[in-house]
């Protein structure tokens, strides 16, 4: 406490002494500030929490009216694909086309094409759109349903006596709800090549890849 000159402490009025007391409370408190003191926990006195922080998602995005923008909803391709002939070089074997399959995927069809051969291999291919699907050897023409065909040659191919497994001739079963594909006809197999001729509703994009254990040659037509 302060001492006013000339003033005995005994005879400060209560309120010149209450006012003493609070000026020097603020003076302690803005030395603590000009420190850069910091309250201690312990003290009692809880430290600010940092406010969290949005991040926007990268999945996402909002126009002006909170709906999702063009760029955002916009439907991506099911994969890369383009209707040019695609193929591929093979390489051992001879192999026995074993086995056809056709099935329906999320936004294309596929047809599956199985091997097997008593020596190993790698099946290459030749897949094109065709105006005039015929038969090698022979040169007839081979019927098949739809708007456009898909000629398949899988090559690398051997009779059965050369691979040592039996192949198959018979046109796959298609099931219901296919996208694209409309008919699969078996055309023939004629020095190391196997003909297969896949009708579609349109002309669409299509890849053409390999799988092994057991060797598959995978055609996928986009159905749009």
């Amino acid at each position: 406490m302060r001492i006013i000159k000339g003033v005995k402490p005994s005879v400060i009025p209560p309120l010149v002494l209450v006012l003493l007391l609070v000026t020097a409370g603020c003076g302690e408190a803005e030395d603590d500030a000009a420190g850069g003191g910091v309250p201690s926990p312990s003290a009692g006195v809880a430290l600010p929490t940092p406010a969290a922080t949005a991040v926007p998602s990268a999945t996402s995005s909002t126009g002006p009216s909170g709906g999702p923008t063009g760029a955002a909803s916009a439907e991506p391709d099911v994969f890369p694909a383009d209707t040019d002939v695609d193929s591929e070089q093979e390489s051992g074997g001879p192999l026995s086309v074993v086995a056809v399959r056709v099935a329906r995927q999320e936004g294309f069809d596929r047809v599956v094409f199985e091997l097997k051969g008593k020596v190993a291999g790698r099946p290459g291919w030749r897949v094109e759109y065709t105006d005039d699907p015929r038969q090698d050897g022979s040169g007839d023409p081979v019927s098949v349903e739809g708007a456009e065909a898909l000629s398949v040659v899988i090559t690398g191919v051997g009779l059965p006596f050369d691979t040592g497994v039996p192949e198959t001739t018979a046109d796959p079963a298609l099931p219901a709800g296919l996208g694209v594909v409309q008919d699969v006809q078996w055309s023939s197999n004629y020095e190391g090549q196997y003909t297969v001729f896949v009708g579609t509703r349109a002309k669409t994009p299509f890849r053409v890849f390999r799988l092994s254990d057991p060797a598959r040659v995978v055609l996928d037509i986009r159905q749009s």
